[in-house]
């Protein structure tokens, strides 16, 4: 079977690998063809370190942001994310 990469991004309202995750989105191509998403009410790991120690890689995470007392804080989408990748094997179809 060839190997392909699952994504896994975590939002947070830190940039910390250690902060749960408030929201998140799996992307999974070893899954094969592509169907409706499953909702969940529990992530799929603690936080972005807890992924880590079960194989996945940090692709990209959020800087720090500084705001002044003035600016106060960010309204809008979730400022922070941790993006994580794994190779895994694709699934035959069921």
């Amino acid at each position: 079977m060839p190997i392909v990469q699952d994504i896994l991004v975590f939002y947070q309202t830190t940039p910390a690998l250690t902060s749960a995750p408030v929201a998140w989105a799996r992307y999974e191509a070893s899954k094969g063809p592509i169907s409706d998403l499953v909702e969940e009410n529990d992530p799929p790991y603690g936080n972005a370190l807890a992924a880590m120690r079960d194989g996945w890689q940090v692709l990209q995470m959020s800087e720090l942001k500084h705001y002044s007392p003035k600016e106060g804080y960010d309204l809008g989408p979730l400022p922070y994310q941790t993006v994580l990748s794994k190779f895994n094997e694709l699934q035959e179809d069921a």
